[in-house]
C-alpha cells in the first residue's frame, strides 16, 4: 500500500472532526500555497494577512519572531490544529523558534533548492527571493549542501514582491516592471538552467518572469511539496470536534472594497480586520 490517502477517506475525516488550519503571511503571496493544499486536504482555512507590515523581506529577525508569536497566538484563538508559515522570509528567520513556544505543528516554506540543483547538474541557476532570505544563514547552507557543484546567483527583490500584490488585488499589467527588475539584476546575461522562487508572492509572477528571459529558464516552487506535508500532518491530527465553519481571511490592516470584493472571489466566506496590537 502507497504512503497516500485517499481523498474520500480525508473528507469523511475532516467533516468529521472539522480540521482547521491557519496560513501566515504578509500578503498574498501564501495564497499560493493555499491553492496547492486546499486541493489535497478538505480543512476550514484561516488566512492571516499581516498587511501592515508588508513586506517582510525589508524587517528584522526580532520583529518577524515577535510578531509571528503575536499572529500565532491570535489564529489560536480561532482553534488552528496547525498553521502553515507561507512566506520564505518568515520561515528562514522564525519557524524553528515557533516550534520551541507552541505546542502544534507548523509547517514552514523553503526554496526549493535540492530538486532544482538535481535538474541543473551542475549548471547555472539562480535564487530570486527577497533581500532578507537571499542574506540568511540558512539559505546559505543550503546552497552549499545541494548546489555545491552548481554556479547560483542569489537575487533579493522587494520590488518584486510588490509587483505581485498589484497584480493580484488590481489585475496589473507588471511585465514591463517585472522585466526590468531581471533586467537590472543581471539574470539574463547571467543565463541560469533554472530559477528558484524563493518568495510565495513570485509563483503569481511566473508568466512575467519567464517573459523577461531571451530563453526562459525552468521555474521552481514549493506549493505542491508543501501541499502534501499538510496532507501527511493533517492526516496524524485527532482534531476536537469544532464547528463547521467558512474560510475566513484576516488582515491587520482594513482592506479597500476592491480587496474585499477580490477576497470573496477567492473564495473566503468570511473577513475580519484584527486589531494590531504591535508598538513600532
Amino acid at each position: 500500500m502507497s504512503g497516500k490517502i485517499a481523498p474520500e477517506l480525508l473528507r469523511r475525516f475532516f467533516r468529521r472532526y472539522g480540521m482547521r488550519i491557519g496560513f501566515i503571511d504578509s500578503g498574498v503571496g501564501g495564497l499560493s500555497i493555499l491553492e496547492a493544499v486546499r486541493v489535497l486536504v478538505p480543512a476550514d482555512y484561516f488566512y492571516m494577512m499581516d498587511n501592515r507590515y508588508l513586506p517582510y523581506g525589508t524587517k528584522s529577525e526580532l520583529f518577524i519572531r515577535q510578531r509571528l508569536k503575536q499572529l500565532t497566538e491570535h489564529l489560536l484563538t480561532h482553534q488552528v490544529d496547525l498553521i502553515v508559515i507561507a512566506c520564505n522570509t518568515a520561515t528562514t528567520q522564525a519557524v524553528d523558534w515557533l516550534r520551541q513556544q507552541f505546542d502544534l505543528p507548523f509547517v514552514g516554506v523553503v526554496p526549493a533548492i535540492k530538486p532544482a540543483a538535481l535538474y541543473c547538474a551542475g549548471e547555472k541557476m539562480a535564487l530570486l527571493a527577497t533581500p532578507a532570505t537571499v542574506k540568511g544563514y540558512y539559505i546559505q547552507k543550503l546552497v552549499a549542501d545541494y548546489a555545491g557543484q552548481s554556479q547560483v546567483q542569489l537575487v533579493g527583490s522587494s520590488e518584486l514582491v510588490m509587483l505581485a500584490e498589484q497584480k493580484v488585488w488590481e489585475g496589473a499589467d507588471v511585465k514591463a516592471e517585472v522585466a526590468e527588475v531581471i533586467r537590472e539584476s543581471g539574470l539574463n546575461e547571467f543565463a541560469p538552467k533554472a530559477i528558484i522562487l524563493g518568495c510565495t508572492h513570485f509563483p503569481f509572477l511566473a508568466q512575467e518572469i519567464r517573459l523577461a528571459f531571451t530563453k526562459a529558464p525552468k521555474l521552481f516552487d514549493t506549493a505542491d511539496a508543501i501541499a502534501r506535508r499538510v496532507q501527511h500532518l493533517a492526516a496524524a491530527i485527532i482534531s476536537p470536534y469544532k464547528e463547521k465553519k467558512q474560510d475566513c481571511f484576516i488582515a491587520t490592516q482594513e482592506l479597500t472594497e476592491q480587496q474585499k470584493l477580490r477576497v470573496k472571489q477567492m473564495g473566503f466566506g468570511q473577513q475580519s480586520c484584527w486589531p494590531d496590537l504591535y508598538q513600532d
